[in-house]
């Protein structure tokens, strides 16, 4: 914009400000000045002052010496009287040792003495000694009135201070008109154009004429505006396109929302046949569970009754023909069992059901069994069976002995059923040590027809075996080995065959285990040893069972015992029973009318708890045999389980075991017995407090004090309680553990 163009505007916050900042620096500068040459002049005025009175002081020094050493007091008035006509002296004396000679004051400070204006700030004052010779001869004393000098200069000061205004509004006025003429206005002028600019106004006119920055800034904002232009013209072009493409994508969108509608219509369909299909597949799978619980507990019901009786037969006096008949139905029962174990086995692993333990056990101990066992199967055919664990290996792993057993079993059984002369070699060798974990090598090795290479693979699937003649020639279902693969896979090891056809096979199958600290020195299996079966101790027993034919075998399985039985046919009628009367032990059955098994157990646990007894140990007995009816059998209050058909000997071990301690075991001391009775209560506090951490760490020392002792029923009763907290149990199923601890306690103090 041109100059004649241009317009006076306002002036604005800035140009004010600015304005205010230099009269101040403007009066400050002045006025700083002024002081200075005020404070100058005084300075110098004062210097003039004290010459003038040094010069009228060393005047006396030497004009009145002459006159004080005559005495001439004439002169000496004369002297004063001529000091007088200066209008500043307002005092003057002279004094000799005795006396005045002269002395001469101005009104209106008539009568007073040198002192008052020596100690006076209004007054410049001189004392000088008179000397004739060097000898002291008298004293000028003089005082000249500063009240002129102070009159000059206030007046010398109002006049620079006036003169110092007038500059500064002066300064002041020149440079805020210059600054504003050439600074803020034309800055104020840019201000104005911006903010139309800002505003929308592109045309707004910018003045680009300007001098120095000014002029750099405004031809800056005009090139910008022309850019804005420039943008805002290809914004409208861009914002044009954008609602063509907007409208186009909206199609598009509506388009692909009705497909996606369509599609997720489809996906939703596709979800609930799914979903449908998970439903039908879990009915399916309920319905399989249920199938086999159910097929699990109509067989071991008669089949407790069948191997039962076959049992008490076989120890009657029984002819040859017999004896094997009895033989007969008692392999052919078992063998059934063996089939539905399996079978059960099976589909536990299929559902992911299949869990291991984790307890102590001696590795001689279950290898000694296993042998027993499968050497008994070999005593009519000519084959030489030998077990043999390295002399080097310890002896206490922890780990599931009987899942570990089982695959033992199934690999040995398997060599003993299709080795018909020969050899059948088992062995056990250490294959690598880590720390406090040991791998085994386990090898199973026999003379039998082997296996074709093609089978190899295929071996360890379901319901499979070498050849398809096999199940007719030796029977068996194919499932053994399937199982054994997934029982060793979840102890972390593996297993395979090694055979060529007619030279035999062998099977090898690694495991780890961790190491028990309750280790002991390894002892040699003997598959000759014959197993004793132990009497239970004199005991009332009540068993609630349904079913006659069961309790006539239990009944059959006493005869010949101390204890008495009294039978009870449903739960109902059992607690009735057993809180009217006294019973050692309880054989509770499961499934039975009016009252079931586990309700039973917990009206007893509960009436004891009421009456403040001790539990009276109670074992459940039940054709249910998955691991799960067992965990709830203890969840409910139960001390031992035993699945149907029960056998004498696992009956009468179970009894002994929940009904008295090991006398053979190692015996505790008192302080043994009065830490564990110390652990026990602290145990029942934390309970009591919900305290769980507290408890967790209580139920360990129970078990490193089992270790310690060392006695496996407390290690097994701690291990209990730790499983119960790791499985969230409740209260009741933890007290009900800690009595069972109390009460081996009890009885193991009265030995």
């Amino acid at each position: 914009m041109s100059s004649n163009t241009r317009k006076t505007t306002p002036p604005g916050p800035l140009c004010r400000k600015a304005a205010l900042s230099q009269t101040l620096m403007v009066t400050v500068g002045v006025v700083l000045f002024s002081f200075i040459i005020v404070g100058l002049n005084t300075l110098r005025t004062l210097q003039q002052v004290d010459e003038r009175i040094d010069s009228l002081a060393t005047l006396a020094e030497s004009t009145l010496s002459s006159a004080v050493w005559q005495v001439d007091h004439t002169a000496a008035r004369d002297f004063i009287h001529a000091l007088h006509q200066d209008s500043m002296v307002v005092f003057a004396q002279v004094i000799t040792g005795r006396e005045t000679m002269a002395s001469q004051t101005k009104a209106p400070y008539t009568g007073n003495s040198f002192a008052f204006f020596k100690n006076n700030s209004g007054f410049k004052t001189r004392s000088v000694e008179i000397r004739k010779f060097d000898d002291w001869i008298g004293t000028f004393n003089i005082a000249i009135s500063l009240d002129k000098i102070h009159h000059d200069m206030m007046v010398y000061a109002g006049i620079t201070l006036g003169l110092s205004a007038i500059m500064i509004f002066l300064l002041s006025r020149m440079i805020i008109s210059c600054s504003r003429k050439h600074l803020f206005d034309p800055l104020k002028r840019l201000e104005e154009a911006t903010i139309t600019i800002a505003e929308g106004d592109l045309d707004a006119p910018i003045e680009t004429d300007l001098k120095g920055e000014l002029g750099s800034l405004a031809r800056a904002i005009d090139d910008m505006r022309d850019s804005l232009k420039h943008l805002v013209d290809d914004l409208q072009l861009s914002k044009t396109r954008l609602e063509e493409h907007k409208n186009a994508l909206e199609q598009t969108v509506r388009d692909r929302t009705l497909e996606l509608k369509q599609k997720n219509e489809s996906l939703n369909q596709a979800l609930i046949d799914v979903q449908n299909a998970k439903r039908y597949a879990e009915v399916a799978n309920l319905a399989k569970s249920s199938f086999l619980a159910s097929m699990s507990h109509e067989i071991r019901t008669p089949m407790n009754a069948i191997l039962g009786m076959a049992d008490v037969l076989a120890d009657t006096k029984l002819d040859k023909d017999q004896a094997q008949y009895v033989q007969v139905f008692r392999n052919a029962g078992e063998n059934l069992l063996i089939i539905l174990n399996d079978i059960l086995d099976l589909s536990k692993i299929e559902a992911g059901h299949l869990s291991l333990e984790k307890r102590g056990f001696s590795l001689s101990e279950v290898v000694d069994k296993t042998c027993t066992l499968i050497d008994a199967k070999l005593n009519e055919k000519p084959i030489n069976f030998s077990c043999t664990v390295n002399a080097t290996l310890p002896d206490r792993y922890i780990g599931d002995p009987e899942r570990l057993q089982q695959i033992m079993i199934n690999l040995l059984g398997n060599a003993a059923k299709f080795t018909q002369e020969g050899d059948i070699k088992f062995t056990v060798e250490r294959v690598e040590e880590q720390s406090n974990r040991m791998t085994l090598l386990f090898s199973v090795s026999d003379t039998g027809p082997g296996i074709p290479t093609n089978k190899l693979d295929s071996i360890f699937d379901a319901f499979t075996q070498a050849d398809g003649s096999t199940t007719r020639e030796f029977g068996g279902t194919g499932l053994g080995l399937a199982i054994s693969k997934q029982l060793v896979q979840l102890m972390d090891g593996r297993i395979w065959v090694e055979s060529e056809l007619g030279k035999g096979c062998t099977f090898n199958f690694t495991i780890s285990l961790e190491r028990d600290q309750l280790d002991a020195v390894p002892s040699v299996p003997s598959p000759a040893q014959e197993v004793a079966i132990n009497v239970p101790p004199e005991l009332n027993i009540l068993m609630v069972e349904d079913s006659s034919y069961n309790a006539f075998v239990i009944q059959t399985y006493l005869r010949n015992t101390p204890c008495t039985l009294t039978v009870k046919t449903n739960g109902k009628a059992g607690v009735e029973d057993f809180m009217e009367a006294e019973y050692d032990c309880v054989l509770m059955d499961i499934q039975m009318p009016t009252m079931d098994g586990y309700e039973a157990i917990r009206t007893i646990r509960e009436w004891e708890k009421e009456q403040k007894r001790p539990p009276t140990p109670i074992i459940a007995m039940t054709a249910y045999a998955m691991a799960e009816d067992a965990q709830k059998c203890m969840d409910a209050g139960a001390d031992g389980y035993l699945a149907k058909p029960v056998k004498k000997s696992a009956l009468f071990d179970m009894l002994i075991s929940v009904t008295a301690p090991d006398t053979s075991a190692p015996r505790p001391t008192v302080d043994d017995l009065n830490e564990l009775q110390r652990t026990l209560d602290a145990s029942r506090f934390a309970l009591e407090r919900n305290d769980i951490s507290s408890l967790k760490a209580l139920g360990e020392d129970i078990i490193d004090r089992g270790h310690s002792i060392p006695l496996q029923k407390i290690i097994d009763i701690g291990g209990q309680l730790m499983k119960d907290i790791r499985d969230e149990a409740s209260s009741e199923a933890m007290e009900h553990t800690l009595s069972r601890l109390d009460d081996y306690v009890k009885r193991i103090s009265k030995l």
